[in-house]
């Protein structure tokens, strides 16, 4: 049976620095290269304590306002209960602020997808059965890469496995960000009860509000398309960080574009950001009978 433990870090107090989380009874491969185009592009896999697989994976990519966050953050927690379910999980790190600008942390995802694909043999992965999954601005990213999956302008083939497809066969945010129009609009209005920097217009590289027509780009809303994996959406209802409009938005609208079934949205009655309530066993039986329910 695999755990984990949180480390809380020495120190002052830092949002963006968040406690550590080690793991214990799985196999590990640390620090991957999955590309060598940047020193950020590395991921971690943990395969369960046994088995040979091919292993369903959830491939999970952390938040942290674009700017913070760390694939060895105790973020990756919500979806560590796999491991003792017959998932593997990959932890991915990717470009952050200021070199993460939209949309380069998006084509670092996908060639973290890209390049598992490609070597899933090697790690006993079942390449037919990826999940993208993240929490807060990783959240974005795992619902950006299942809506604009197949998209060239969404991918930097340069970055390596250039043959090889990202598509993922189903998708979870975690109270994401979305819609960077709204996430702005939100950080900036007290009376929303938020007290975050403007997080959107920095990932953005201009104020959405001002540049519609590039936020219109960077929202996955605008690409869902019939092609849209099964997608689960968590969010909480008092959520400080970003607005919960956004998850249930996006929500309504797979519903409309692909049905009622291709969709679930979850939302924890009082539940602030990143709240523990995720990653507790209840919620975790239904991340993972939803999996269950989707891939098999």
């Amino acid at each position: 049976m695999s755990s984990y433990k949180i480390i809380t870090p020495e120190g002052e107090a830092n949002p963006l620095v968040m406690p550590r989380i080690e793991i214990e009874g799985v196999r590990r491969f640390s620090d991957i290269s999955y590309s060598a185009a940047h020193a950020a592009n590395l991921l971690d896999i943990y395969l369960p304590e046994t088995g040979t697989g091919p292993f369903p994976v959830i491939i999970f990519i952390h938040g942290g306002a674009f700017v913070g966050g760390d694939k060895n953050d105790m973020q990756s927690a919500v979806v560590l209960g796999g491991l003792n379910r017959g998932y593997a999980v990959v932890s991915v790190e990717q470009r952050l602020l200021p070199d993460g600008v939209f949309p380069y942390p998006i084509f670092d995802f996908k060639a973290a997808l890209r390049f598992l694909r490609a070597n899933a043999e090697t790690y006993m992965l079942d390449e037919t059965r990826f999940v993208s999954a993240g929490t807060s601005a990783g959240g974005y990213h795992a619902i950006m890469a299942a809506a604009t999956q197949e998209i060239p302008a969404f991918e930097d083939f340069s970055l390596g496995n250039a043959g090889v497809s990202s598509r993922v066969a189903a998708a979870i945010g975690f109270y994401g960000v979305y819609d960077l129009i709204m996430q702005s609009e939100f950080s900036n209005n007290p009376a929303d009860g938020s007290d975050v920097f403007d997080f959107a217009t920095m990932f953005l590289g201009a104020d959405p509000r001002e540049r519609p027509g590039l936020a219109y780009f960077a929202d996955p809303t605008n690409f869902i398309t019939d092609k849209m994996p099964p997608t689960l959406i968590q969010a909480g209802t008092a959520d400080e960080v970003v607005p919960t409009p956004a998850s249930v938005a996006l929500a309504e609208r797979i519903a409309k574009i692909c049905g009622p079934d291709r969709v679930t949205l979850s939302l924890a009655e009082g539940a602030a950001h990143g709240d523990p309530v995720f990653t507790e066993k209840p919620n975790q039986d239904v991340i993972f009978a939803w999996l269950d329910s989707v891939l098999n």
